[in-house]
């Protein structure tokens, strides 16, 4: 819930509300907003976290210098954007090229594209292709869950190495995913920007506080049979380990009949954006697991107002370890996927507005 103060209440009143929510166990945290500009119009404003009911929102409505109550239904408070009041961004930092990248707020749409597993090989000519086509950051994995004990598992730690050799190439942030709480130090080892939660680990409840401790941002993907209220609260362990760079990844979910790999959840761009705080992202190779759909998927999320797009890229996807049948290997084409994307979504941003 979120607690609104009348304007003017002493140190006495306020301490007196704090006592009852430590009571129950909350946690505050405290926000100084302002209507206005001189003192009287001042009004201070806490946000409280835990098992909130109705009787303890109605119970600290009774103190004389509440204001009022807000309830924080549905979404976490966390991420809701009624408790920030607009849309936030995360921001990367990039040593390894000439500017950060910015993730959702009021920025640009960001691409993410990359080989879907990396190689030896490829890598850094599909990474440099991204680039030149107008990508903003580099995917990779090198550690992959597979759903076969048969299939590639990816090349681990070699991996690692490899997609940060090539980062340092490139000169673009990376993002990778995670699988395992062992791995959170190896991770660090290779500086990996933006620390991915696959579909598989949706509700790896450790994996997800380790990753939260670790200070790193991180990409958290929808489970593909969870559903949405089920991932927000699993994305929350994330920012309640007091790590606010969370993302949040859409990539469809297992569906009965459809055309596509997975049953997409476009709808959910629209929905999330209008109650959730944190950028959006949507994984349009995944969600299709088509290279002839990534273009038109693309351009449904980038006009639904998603803040980044996730993709496939492959210099030659016949040779891929993985998924190279989704992957895009045309760099002209790429380049007018982007160009395409960014248009639709500054146009539906601009509408939004």
């Amino acid at each position: 819930m979120i607690i609104q103060y009348n304007t003017g209440i002493s140190d006495e009143e306020h301490q007196s509300v704090l006592a009852k929510l430590k009571v129950w166990g909350f946690r505050v945290q405290p926000n100084p907003g302002s209507e206005g500009t001189t003192p009287e119009t001042h009004i201070q404003v806490d946000n409280v976290f835990g098992p909130v009911t109705d009787l303890h929102r109605r119970e600290i409505s009774n103190f004389d210098c509440v204001r009022q109550v807000i309830a924080i239904e549905g979404v976490p408070q966390n991420l809701a954007l009624l408790r920030h009041g607009k849309h936030q961004a995360v921001t990367l930092p990039n040593p390894h090229g000439a500017k950060p990248v910015h993730i959702g707020g009021d920025y640009p749409l960001t691409v993410m594209a990359g080989v879907c597993a990396v190689d030896k090989v490829h890598t850094l000519a599909s990474h440099q292709m991204a680039k030149r086509a107008g990508a903003d950051m580099n995917r990779g994995g090198a550690f992959k869950p597979r759903t076969s004990p048969y299939d590639f598992q990816g090349m681990k730690e070699e991996g690692l190495q490899v997609l940060c050799e090539v980062r340092e190439e490139v000169g673009l942030p990376i993002v990778s995913e995670i699988l395992d709480v062992r791995d959170i130090d190896l991770y660090m080892k290779y500086d990996v920007d933006l620390l991915q939660i696959g579909t598989r680990n949706a509700q790896n409840f450790e994996l997800l506080i380790e990753a939260g401790k670790s200070g790193k941002p991180v990409m958290y993907k929808r489970g593909f049979s969870n559903s949405i209220d089920e991932s927000l609260k699993a994305a929350n362990y994330i920012m309640e380990q007091g790590n606010e760079n969370l993302i949040f990844c859409l990539r469809g979910v297992k569906g009965i009949g459809h055309s596509f790999r997975n049953q997409g959840d476009l709808d959910e761009i629209v929905a999330l954006s209008q109650v959730m705080a944190r950028p959006i992202v949507y994984d349009v190779s995944h969600s299709s697991g088509k290279k002839s759909a990534v273009s038109g998927i693309g351009n449904m999320a980038a006009a639904g107002g998603v803040d980044g797009i996730l993709l496939d890229v492959h210099v030659a996807p016949q040779e891929a370890l993985v998924d190279g049948f989704q992957a895009i290997d045309s760099e002209e084409e790429l380049a007018g996927m982007i160009s395409t994307w960014r248009k639709l979504r500054d146009l539906a941003r601009g509408s939004a507005r």
